[in-house]
């Protein structure tokens, strides 16, 4: 199972009662030193070994004869300590117990909600790079679960609002948890690639069929973890260096398509075409997908996985082919619904 942890007390309302109690406390203390000295004339030493002993009722004796006024005192002062100490119990008991009702029920509630995802991602690790991505994938409106081992991060993941499972993810039962099975996407962006290799062939022999992106920082892990099953492998310093070097040699295309990936009405987008599609079996010019909605298709992947860059308008449209869109998000969506009209 993966590892949980019950959290320490934070709500403010039980706080601040048990700090007002430790504080009565304090000052019971404080009476019962002052007592002893004015009413016996005790050193400061003796009466406050003998009100530490008065109040947590320990039975060590008397350290003086006792004057009938001190008697009273003591009574008084264990009356009151004895109380006091209940009281101090009861706050401190009752905040855990809060605070442990609220975290399980909020885990429950998350336990329940990732029980039922379906087509999800999982991230493996939520680092820099993994935060990104997640936010990225959350704009997309994609379910995002976190697994790391580290708390705070995933405490930071949590408050973000992400799904969080707190685990290794290599081990098998902790992908279990996370709805792998039923997972459609795994990102595993470790630092280390012999941890993302563990993950990838964990996830594999759970799920053979999901599409697993992974990080390497060497030539030779992109071939092991390839190996091992990861359908893409991104090299971060790599992929850095080539956009560095493309934004100096060739910085109005490094604009472009900066423009193209941060613009919110300008997209590159994928629109896949149903085998009932209205375009199948038609060529993109008789289709007119230029003239009806403004769309530059700038490539079409088949069914196979085969890219045509820059089709001409005498390309054929196969079924289960992945149409790349360039153009405005209206009028990608227009083109969204020509392709698969039943998909409102």
């Amino acid at each position: 199972m993966p590892l949980r942890k019950i959290p320490p007390i934070n709500n403010s309302r039980d706080l601040w009662e048990i700090a007002v109690v430790c504080l009565a406390f304090l000052a019971l203390l404080g009476i019962g030193i002052s007592g002893y000295i004015l009413i016996e004339g005790w050193s400061f030493l003796d009466a406050l070994y003998m009100t530490v002993t008065t109040v947590a009722t320990v039975g060590f004796g008397e350290v003086h004869p006792l004057s009938n006024p001190g008697r009273i005192f003591t009574i008084l002062l264990i009356v009151c300590g004895v109380g006091l100490f209940g009281i101090t119990l009861a706050k401190i008991s009752q905040g855990l117990i809060h605070q442990q009702l609220n975290w399980l029920f909020r885990e429950g509630r998350m336990n329940e909600k990732i029980s039922k995802l379906k087509g999800h991602t999982i991230i493996c690790g939520f680092g820099r790079l993994s935060r990104i991505t997640a936010e990225e994938l959350r704009k997309a409106n994609q379910e995002v679960l976190i697994i790391d081992r580290d708390r705070e991060r995933l405490a930071t993941a949590q408050a973000a609002g992400f799904f969080t499972i707190l685990g290794d993810a290599s081990l098998e039962e902790v992908l279990l948890s996370a709805g792998i099975k039923t997972a459609s996407r795994l990102l595993s962006l470790l630092p280390k690639a012999a941890d993302n290799l563990y993950i990838i062939l964990t996830a594999k022999e759970i799920h053979e069929g999901i599409y697993i992106v992974s990080r390497a920082e060497e030539d030779l892990d992109d071939k092991r973890l390839r190996r091992a099953g990861a359908n893409r492998v991104i090299a971060p310093y790599r992929v850095g260096g080539m956009k560095i070097a493309e934004s100096l040699i060739r910085p109005y295309v490094s604009e472009f398509i900066d423009l193209a990936s941060s613009s919110a009405d300008l997209l590159i987008e994928e629109i896949p075409v149903p085998i009932d599609s209205p375009l199948t079996g038609s060529s993109l010019k008789d289709f007119g997908i230029r003239e009806k909605t403004n769309i530059i298709i700038a490539a079409i992947v088949s069914r196979e996985g085969q890219t045509i860059f820059n089709p001409s308008g005498d390309t054929i449209i196969e079924p289960g082919a992945t149409l790349i869109g360039l153009g405005m998000r209206n009028d990608i969506k227009q083109l969204e619904q020509l392709v698969d009209p039943q998909n409102k």
